[in-house]
């Protein structure tokens, strides 16, 4: 008898925990969604803005080999330019004016795409063939 209720008394604590097993994953299935720790937070490189889910950076690529050139206009946080969120050049540390924008190569490997930052139209001036 006492063997008995022992093992319903296991078996009933069983079944709790995988029903709060259960229903705990479903519960983070359609909670809100977290930022993946192992995935490093992009940030825009004029204002230093964190870039959220589905926000992309506004540039132009001009392909070359082995390197592209790329013109980078802004986040949809500071492009089009405000006062709000100042667009700051970051080589010469100068606020990039309205109509200007970073100069920058992109590296492009199978991997990953590398951008190098060079300077805005202030501060970059490029080489006369």
């Amino acid at each position: 008898m006492t063997e008995s209720i022992i093992i319903a008394l296991i078996s009933f604590l069983v079944i709790v925990l995988l029903i709060s097993l259960i229903t705990s994953k479903r519960y983070h299935r359609k909670g809100k969604t977290r930022e993946n720790p192992l995935v490093p937070q992009k940030f825009c490189p004029l204002c230093s803005s964190p870039l959220g889910r589905g926000e992309r950076i506004k540039s132009v690529l001009y392909p070359g080999k082995p390197d592209s050139l790329m013109e980078i206009f802004g986040c949809p946080h500071c492009y089009p330019a405000s006062e709000k969120n100042p667009r700051v050049c970051p080589v010469c540390k100068e606020r990039i004016p309205a109509e200007g924008h970073l100069i920058a190569r992109s590296f492009i490997k199978p991997e990953k795409t590398h951008v190098h930052v060079l300077g805005c139209t202030g501060c970059y001036k490029r080489k006369r063939i």
